[in-house]
Formats: C-alpha cells, structure tokens, sequence
C-alpha cells in the first residue's frame, strides 16, 4: 500500500501564487491503477 497525507502543493511566480494541492491524502492499494488528472491533463 502507498499513503500519502496531508500533501500540499503551491506554484509560485514573482506576482500569483497557485494552490496545486490543499491538504490531500490517497490511499493505494496493491494491484490497483491509479491516474490523477487536471485541467492541464
């Protein structure tokens, strides 16, 4: 099994900053396929 917990993500430029991920957490399971998407595919 892969975990993860509480993951954030922030991308920053001199003027916007861009929350990616807020606080996440996912469960794997062995054997199963996992694909996480977004707007820019």
């Amino acid at each position: 099994m892969i975990q993860l917990k509480n993951i954030e993500k922030v991308y920053r430029t001199a003027t916007i900053e861009t929350v990616a991920l807020n606080k996440v957490n996912l469960s794997v399971e062995k054997g199963e396929f996992v694909s996480i998407m977004g707007p820019s595919g």
